[in-house]
């Protein structure tokens, strides 16, 4: 008799592994295709111009959806005068926006323009195509499953998400 979870799911899996098998079997593999993909998830960092506090002020701003310069001075452990000169090149650049406060005008809200969005996503979150020539080597049958795994994972995360912030609930298509 399979074993089910309290929320429906079964801890027993095909040939008889039980989730936690098939959990760290799954962490095994993520770990081994990320390690055969090291090389290539490395391009994008190796081709940024951006310094190390510049990509943290970024990913601040960009985690955040917007900040202000003491906040960012607070959270890279720098002067504010540090954090004016990066925010100057991150907005000289097109990568950042400041803009008044609507409450206080001598505040200066930091917001992620589009290009310093796709920066971080490029550099941090590896967001481009998976590679076509691994595809290739999948039959039909694999890439549903993966696709359906996949699916899954995003919907989970989707669902942590919304529990952080049930402003965000969404549904994968």
């Amino acid at each position: 008799m399979t074993d089910r979870g309290t929320d429906g799911r079964t801890d027993e899996g095909p040939a008889g592994q039980d989730r936690a098998e098939l959990v760290a079997e799954l962490g095994a593999l993520h770990r081994r295709l990320g390690e055969e993909l090291f090389a290539t998830r490395l391009v994008p960092l190796l081709e940024t111009d951006l310094t190390v506090q510049q990509l943290r002020a970024l990913a601040l701003v960009q985690v955040d959806g917007e900040s202000t310069p003491q906040r960012l001075a607070e959270a890279l452990g720098v002067s504010a005068a540090t954090v004016s000169g990066i925010l100057d090149r991150l907005t000289a650049a097109g990568m950042t926006c400041r803009t008044p406060d609507p409450a206080d005008g001598r505040v200066r809200r930091v917001t992620s323009t589009a290009k310093g969005s796709d920066a971080i996503r490029r550099i941090v979150a590896h967001d481009e195509e998976l590679p076509g020539e691994l595809l290739d080597e999948l039959d039909v049958e694999d890439l549903r499953a993966l696709t359906r795994g996949t699916r899954a994972l995003l919907e989970a995360a989707l669902r942590l998400t919304a529990a952080a912030d049930p402003a965000s609930g969404q549904k994968v298509q």
